[in-house]
C-alpha cells in the first residue's frame, strides 16, 4: 500500500488524499502509535501551497488542544473535515462548467478526452446540445475533421463517444 501523494490544497484533488489517507491509515494500523502520530502523519503530506498554509495555521493555532476531542470523536475525522471544509469545491457545477468550456484534447487519445469530458459533462446540467458543441470544441482538429466527414453526424451525445 503507497502512501498518498503530497497535497498541495487543490480543490480537485481533495476528497482523493482524504481517500487515501483514510485507506493507508486504516490498513497499517500498527505504523501509528497514537492519534497524535495519525494527525502529524496526515499532515506530513500536506507540504506546499495552501495545504501547507493550512499545515501551518493548523499546527500554530491548534496544536495539541485539537486532540482533546470529545469522547467517542476521532480527531483524525475530524482533521480530514477540517481539510475538506477548507479545500473542496464550493460550487461543483461552476467548476464542470468551467472545466467543460476550457477543456482540449491535447495529448490524450480520444478514449482518454471522452471520460475525462463524461466526468465532466456529468456535474453540468445543461442540454444535450451543448454538451455536443463543448466536445467537438475540445477535440484536437484532425479528429474533429474526421469525425466532422461523416455522411450523417451523430446527433446525441452517447454516439459522439
Amino acid at each position: 500500500m503507497a502512501p498518498p501523494l503530497f497535497y498541495d490544497g487543490s480543490m480537485a484533488t481533495c476528497k482523493a488524499f482524504i481517500n487515501a489517507c483514510q485507506i493507508y491509515i486504516t490498513t497499517k494500523p500498527w505504523e501509528f502509535g497514537d492519534i497524535m502520530a495519525k494527525v502529524m502523519w496526515i499532515l506530513s503530506y500536506m507540504q506546499t501551497g495552501m495545504a501547507q498554509q493550512f499545515r501551518d495555521a493548523f499546527l500554530r493555532n491548534t496544536g495539541r488542544n485539537f486532540l482533546q476531542a470529545a469522547p467517542g470523536t476521532d480527531p483524525t475525522e475530524i482533521l480530514y473535515c477540517n481539510i475538506y471544509q477548507a479545500f473542496r469545491d464550493p460550487n461543483k457545477q461552476v467548476t464542470a462548467i468551467l472545466d467543460l468550456t476550457t477543456m482540449k484534447q491535447g495529448t490524450k487519445s480520444a478514449e482518454e478526452h471522452v471520460q475525462c469530458f463524461k466526468q465532466a459533462y456529468s456535474c453540468w446540467g445543461y442540454q444535450e446540445m451543448a454538451g455536443i458543441h463543448e466536445l467537438k470544441r475540445s477535440l484536437n482538429t484532425p479528429l474533429l475533421d474526421k469525425c466532422m466527414s461523416v455522411p450523417e453526424l451523430p446527433t446525441t451525445l452517447e454516439k459522439w463517444y
